[in-house]
C-alpha cells in the first residue's frame, strides 16, 4: 500500500514577498529611528543653548530677599564673553566668579561648546549662539536684542537729608558713587555730583547685576549706602537719605557764586606746626581764574611759600608775606566748576619777615583767605 504526503512548502514567490515585506518594515523602522534620533538631538541642543544663555546673562528666576541673585558672566564681568571658553576658564579677570557652566562628561571638557551632532557652536561675543550640526537647518539662540541691554543700563538716584530736603546749594559737597564691573576685569567707582534738587543719573553705562551706590557729604563725611538691582534694558530709580536735617537752611535751592572752604580739610604739620594746608572747591557752574590770595590771621607770622595743588605759585624767603598782605601768583590758576577741589599749601611760617626767627605754630588759628575773584573763606585750624 502506497502512502501519500499532504505536507507542502513555501513557494519561491512567497519567500520573496516575505523578504520584501521585511525590508519595507526595516526601512520604515530605520526611518522612524533616524527621525527619533534627530528629534532627540534637536531637543538636546536646544537645552544646551538655553544653559549657555543662562551662563552668560544669568537665571531671571533666581531671587533672594526681593533681589534677583543670578546675572551670570555679564553680571560679574560687565561685558559679553569674547568666547565660550571664558565661561569655564578665567580670562584673567579679578571680577570673574565662574565657572558658569560645566561639561556633562568628565572625559569631554569641551562638551559644553558642541551641539548634539558634535559640531562647535558658533558664537562671536555678540547677541546669538548658533548650532549648525543639523544642517541645512540651523538652531539659533537669541541672547538679547542688543548687548547694550545687558551692559549699558541707567541708574538714577535722589539724594535728600533726614527731613526730606534736597541738598540745594550744598549739592557741590555731595559725591554719589556707583560701583560696577568695567568689562575688563576691574571695577569702576563712577562718581557724580547731584544737582540742587538732589538728582543724579549714571546714564547708559551700568551692567546688569546688584550694584552698590553710596552718597558722601564731604562737609561732615557722612555716608549712606544702598543696593540697586539693575535688570536688562532698564532705568533703575533709587533714593539715598542722610540722617538728620543737613540742608534745612539751604531751602532746597540757591546757586552759589563763590569759592567755598572744604569742611575739615585744614591741617597743620611740619616742624613746629609751621605748615598749613586747606582745600577749596568751586561749586559754581563755571571755572574761576585766580591770580592772588590774601591771608588774614591774628598771629605774628610770615610765610614763604604758597602752593596751588602741587604747583608753587609764590616763593619769597625774604621778606616773607604776612597777615593781610595780598600775594600775587607767579601764574594765574584755574579751578573748574561743578565741585572741583584744589588743595592750597602755605608753608614755613616764621616769627619775622626775614625768616631767621623761630617757627610759628599755626594750630588753633582762625584764618580768612580772600581770593582775586572776591571769594572769601574762613576756617579754624585744628
Amino acid at each position: 500500500m502506497r502512502l501519500q504526503s499532504n505536507q507542502s512548502g513555501f513557494t519561491l514567490v512567497e519567500v520573496i514577498m516575505v523578504i520584501v515585506i521585511l525590508g519595507i518594515l526595516a526601512a520604515v523602522a530605520m526611518k522612524t529611528l533616524d527621525s527619533g534620533l534627530e528629534t532627540s538631538r534637536v531637543e538636546e541642543t536646544r537645552r544646551e543653548l538655553d544653559q549657555l544663555a543662562l551662563a552668560i546673562s544669568g537665571n531671571p528666576e533666581l531671587f533672594s530677599n526681593g533681589f534677583r541673585t543670578d546675572f551670570g558672566y555679564v553680571g560679574d564681568v560687565g561685558s559679553m564673553p569674547a568666547t565660550l571658553d571664558a565661561l569655564v576658564q578665567n580670562p584673567g579677570y579679578a571680577t570673574w566668579k565662574g565657572p558658569y557652566i560645566k561639561s556633562d562628561y568628565s572625559g569631554f571638557p569641551d562638551d559644553y561648546k558642541r551641539d548634539a551632532w558634535g559640531q562647535m557652536y558658533v558664537y562671536s561675543g555678540s547677541t546669538t549662539i548658533k548650532s549648525v550640526g543639523g544642517a541645512p537647518d540651523t538652531l539659533t539662540r537669541i541672547l538679547t536684542s542688543a548687548t547694550s541691554d545687558l551692559t549699558a543700563n541707567a541708574v538714577t538716584a535722589l539724594i535728600t537729608d533726614g527731613a526730606g530736603n534736597p541738598p540745594g546749594d550744598s549739592a557741590s559737597r555731595v559725591r554719589v558713587v556707583l560701583s560696577y564691573p568695567n568689562g575688563a576685569g576691574g571695577t569702576n567707582d563712577s562718581t557724580l555730583i547731584p544737582n540742587s534738587s538732589g538728582m543724579v543719573t549714571f546714564a547708559n553705562c551700568v551692567p546688569v547685576g546688584n550694584r552698590t551706590i553710596r552718597a558722601v557729604y564731604v562737609a561732615t563725611d557722612d555716608t549712606v549706602q544702598t543696593m540697586v538691582c539693575v535688570l536688562p534694558k532698564s532705568a533703575v530709580q533709587s533714593s539715598l537719605r542722610f540722617p538728620g536735617a543737613l540742608w534745612a537752611a539751604s531751602g532746597g535751592g540757591g546757586s552759589p557764586t563763590n569759592l567755598q572752604y572744604v569742611e575739615g580739610s585744614a591741617v597743620v604739620s611740619g616742624a613746629g606746626n609751621a605748615d598749613l594746608e586747606f582745600a577749596i572747591e568751586n561749586p559754581t557752574t563755571g571755572a574761576k581764574h585766580i591770580t592772588t590770595v590774601t591771608l588774614t590771621y591774628s598771629k605774628t607770622a610770615y610765610y614763604q611759600i604758597v602752593k596751588w595743588g602741587s604747583l608753587t605759585v609764590f616763593d619769597n624767603s625774604s621778606p616773607r608775606a604776612g597777615s593781610g598782605e595780598t600775594v600775587a601768583f607767579s601764574s594765574g590758576q584755574t579751578i573748574g566748576g561743578y565741585g572741583q577741589m584744589i588743595t592750597i599749601q602755605v608753608t614755613n611760617f616764621k616769627s619775622v619777615p626775614s625768616g631767621v626767627g623761630s617757627d610759628v605754630d599755626m594750630s588753633s588759628t582762625q584764618i580768612t583767605a580772600t581770593f582775586s575773584d572776591g571769594s572769601t573763606i574762613t576756617f579754624t585750624t585744628p
